[in-house]
């Protein structure tokens, strides 16, 4: 049904729906089941800790083997240890909010 939607294509999906990576209730548990039915499932960082954006990714990764996404809300003063999770963790999809994310991936 969706097979030839261009956003479905790039992210490899299966519905062209994209769950919003709301910080304190987008986490593992409501992630996977978004990725695993279909849609693009997406972890709120939020102002949380480095620590706790790892866990989980890791978690997440148990539970789903689809695509997922990570949003990081550029007010997080240690936004530049997020970014090295993201990295290490090998998130292939990740939106930013509240602020210009150029400084961090020029």
């Amino acid at each position: 049904m969706f097979e030839d939607n261009p956003l479905v294509k790039l992210l490899g999906i299966k519905y062209p729906i994209i769950q919003g990576g709301m910080a304190g209730i987008s986490e593992a548990n409501l992630v996977s089941a978004v990725s695993n039915a279909g849609g693009l499932g997406t972890i709120g960082s939020g102002l949380m800790p480095a620590s706790w954006l790892e866990e989980e990714i890791k978690k997440t990764k148990e539970k789903t083997n689809r695509p997922f996404a990570v949003n990081l809300f550029l007010q997080n003063p240690k936004m530049e240890d997020l970014v090295k999770v993201v990295i290490k963790e090998g998130v292939k999809i990740v939106f930013t909010g509240g602020g210009n994310p150029l400084p961090l991936f020029p």
